[in-house]
């Protein structure tokens, strides 16, 4: 037997093409670092979630502005891959050189090949690269062993902040203070 519509359902359909808009300007404005389809699909998720949040139907629509552009937000910053340049670099007076996302697969000026070609010509030998592991793990074996084990995790594995929570079973918070305290030990310890 079918459900009688909810009023949750109701408004989901109702501002379902609000969410595709949002996504439609996030995607473009992202420099399509994400594809429309994941935009659309995020977008719709958070509006589902937050329809049934709704108490007053008057400020409906910028609550869910909200929601969604946050949830797109959220899923740009977890999973987009871009390299992102510090404020202060951006911000140094003098800064001649526009800081604007380039894709890897974007054909040179010339012609010849991509962007990756390039990274890849000049990847360093694994010789270099074995005595360099083999030094930083030196240098982590000097650290405590909780903020050693964030290190691996997040720089050597890849994992994110939030994967390291769950893992250790402490918050992104404090996998985030762990990582400053060991990066500036690290630091000291390669003036030193």
């Amino acid at each position: 037997m079918p459900r009688p519509p909810s009023p949750a359902d109701a408004l989901f359909h109702q501002f379902r093409p609000l969410a595709d808009s949002i996504a439609r300007g996030f995607h473009h404005r992202g420099c399509r670092l994400i594809e429309l389809e994941d935009c659309r699909q995020v977008a719709r998720m958070a509006l589902w979630l937050a329809c049934s949040r709704i108490e007053d139907p008057l400020s409906a629509p910028a609550f869910l502005s909200r929601c969604i552009r946050g949830a797109l937000l959220h899923h740009a910053r977890d999973l987009g891959r871009t390299i992102r340049v510090p404020r202060r670099e951006q911000e140094k007076p003098g800064a001649k050189h526009p800081w604007v996302l380039t894709s890897l697969d974007a054909p040179l000026p010339s012609g010849e090949g991509t962007l990756l070609d390039l990274v890849a010509d000049e990847a360093p030998q694994a010789e270099r690269l074995s005595t360099e592991v083999q030094e930083l793990e030196q240098l982590l074996d000097q650290l405590p062993a909780r903020q050693a084990l964030v290190i691996r995790l997040r720089h050597l594995q890849g994992l994110g902040c939030r994967e390291v929570a769950e893992q250790l079973g402490i918050s992104r918070t404090s996998v985030s203070r762990v990582e400053h305290q060991a990066l500036g030990r690290l630091r000291q310890e390669l003036r030193a």
